[in-house]
């Protein structure tokens, strides 16, 4: 007997009909057209893409930028923007813009950037917890995305160069994208993202585990992947078996980051220096005419003072990877070391520290209680500086300090490379691969603890403004010095001849990785 005709193996009515069945829910008659909606909306979707992308013109020499993030805080992608452009490779740049991106891109003589912001969602959705907000923000990312490059703009271009992390949405809906345009694919590696949200949930999360195999899913296979450290692009080859062409093109300053003239200085401080909150105490305003706290004219010269305090600068995003409890214990040695008079020719302390974030509040507490209790020969202001002024403030200052530890171990600091390319050298958290860009002892220091980092300070700033072991640290940027050079696997120069960002990109991107003829 054919088994397919036993008894009740196939009844002769459905278990469940919803045009009939459905007498205490929504009747079939409703939810067939709602069905019918939804498919076709997906459907349509597709339609015009796939119809957009296949009928709009295709064109060398031309890439897309895409930086889920801001566009004024995202320097190593605005550099990108830039560096193309000078090849006159037109580039449309996408991300938020919170803050106004560096002069190049956004000059009127600038015709090959265009910037493109994408859409924000509903500030009450900054309400919500994260559990819920994080997942409606994706679905505004990815409609948002997906509309300015596909829609927005006019042709398929040649690259399609996407920041990572963040990961998710971003790597797979650059997939996607490249899949419809034919855009090569780059992804630059700055980080894993999954190991970011990991400091937040736990590294045995559920979703930090879904996280890790969206990211190796979606990041496996590009035209080219770029990294920020030999570490990432060791530990990423092997563990995630990277497909496509693999280059390290290592962080290096643009050319507007230069050590900065006193007349400049003196234009900056007179403009910054009244608008910190709080105000500097009366004992550190500068009562001379035409003079501020670093800096006096004299016969219409602008000159530092010889007596003015050590400008110690450090820059954040006030996130969990940067411990400044560290730093509030370094300030508390070196007040001690003034207080105790072992160290005489120890100068006062003014800490500049730029940036945004949510952790910054709880740091201005802690520093408001010290300065009216222990530092009496310290202030510590948290600053946002214009673009412009940035580089102005590193260029003015005598010493970096970089808390930055990785939440993978395996990407460096971009703020360490802006001080660098401002010619101060930098005290710096050790972490597992510091070493590529922080020689210890020849452009700065590394420590381990708080103790360390203000035991060092006292060391280097020791006879300021004339201190034998800063300007020894100095010299390693002096590119008039001379030093044994070598080349590097990266294309980059060695010893103290510190390259600049262009001088690296077009070594390492334009005539390694694009293939394009020296000009």
């Amino acid at each position: 007997m054919d088994p397919f005709y036993l008894p009740g193996f196939f009844p002769s009515k459905p278990l469940y009909d919803p045009f009939v069945d459905n007498a205490k829910g929504v009747p079939g008659h409703i939810l067939f057209p709602i069905f019918l909606c939804i498919t076709a909306t997906w459907i349509l979707f597709f339609v015009l893409l796939v119809r957009r992308t296949t009928f709009r013109p295709s064109k060398r020499n031309t890439a897309t930028i895409l930086v889920l993030g801001d566009i004024g805080r995202s320097p190593r992608m605005m550099y990108h923007a830039s560096s193309l452009s000078k090849h006159h490779i037109e580039t449309w740049l996408i991300g938020y813009g919170e803050t106004t991106p560096i002069s190049g891109l956004i000059s009127n003589e600038n015709k090959n950037v265009h910037i493109l912001s994408l859409i924000e969602p509903p500030r009450i959705l900054g309400k919500l917890p994260w559990i819920f907000r994080a997942p409606i923000r994706i679905i505004y990312q990815i409609y948002s995305i997906i509309y300015l490059i596909i829609w927005e703009t006019p042709i398929n271009t040649e690259y399609l160069i996407v920041q990572n992390p963040p990961s998710i949405p971003t790597l797979a809906i650059a997939q996607f994208i490249g899949m419809n345009t034919g855009s090569k694919l780059i992804i630059d590696w700055h980080n894993t993202g999954y190991s970011i949200l990991a400091m937040r949930l736990g590294i045995k999360s559920p979703i930090v585990k879904l996280a890790r195999w969206i990211e190796k899913y979606f990041g496996q296979s590009a035209y080219a992947h770029l990294f920020v450290t030999e570490a990432l692009r060791e530990y990423l080859v092997k563990e995630w078996k990277l497909e496509g062409r693999k280059v390290v093109l290592h962080d290096r300053p643009p050319s507007h980051f230069k050590p900065t003239s006193p007349r400049d200085q003196h234009e900056l401080f007179t403009k910054l220096l009244p608008t910190l909150e709080p105000p500097l105490p009366p004992s550190l305003i500068a009562e001379e005419e035409n003079s501020t706290l670093f800096t006096s004219i004299l016969s219409n010269e602008a000159i530092l003072r010889s007596d003015r305090p050590a400008l110690v600068v450090s820059s954040t995003s006030w996130t969990a990877d940067e411990d400044f409890s560290l730093l509030i214990t370094a300030l508390d040695e070196y007040q001690n070391a003034i207080n105790s008079g072992s160290q005489e020719e120890l100068p006062k302390l003014i800490v500049l520290i730029t940036g945004k974030g949510s952790l910054r509040s709880g740091f201005e507490k802690i520093v408001l209680e010290r300065e009216s209790t222990i530092w009496k020969d310290i202030v510590v202001r948290c600053v946002f500086l214009p673009s412009e002024d940035y580089p102005l403030l590193l260029g003015s200052a005598d010493l970096g300090v970089s808390l930055h530890t990785s939440s993978s171990g395996r990407d460096l600091p971009m703020k360490v490379v802006d001080m660098f390319g401002s010619g101060i050298p930098v005290l710096a958290k050790n972490f597992a691969c510091i070493d590529e860009l922080v020689k210890d002892g020849k452009n700065g220091k590394v420590f381990e603890s708080g103790k360390e980092l203000g035991e060092q300070l006292i060391r280097v700033l020791k006879g300021f403004p004339k201190s034998s072991k800063l300007d020894s640290l100095k010299k390693y940027f002096d590119r008039t010095s001379t030093v044994e050079k070598s080349s590097s696997p990266s294309g980059e120069r060695a010893g103290n001849d510190w390259s600049t960002w262009d001088e690296n990109w077009d070594k390492v991107i334009y005539e390694g990785l694009l293939n394009k003829p020296k000009k």
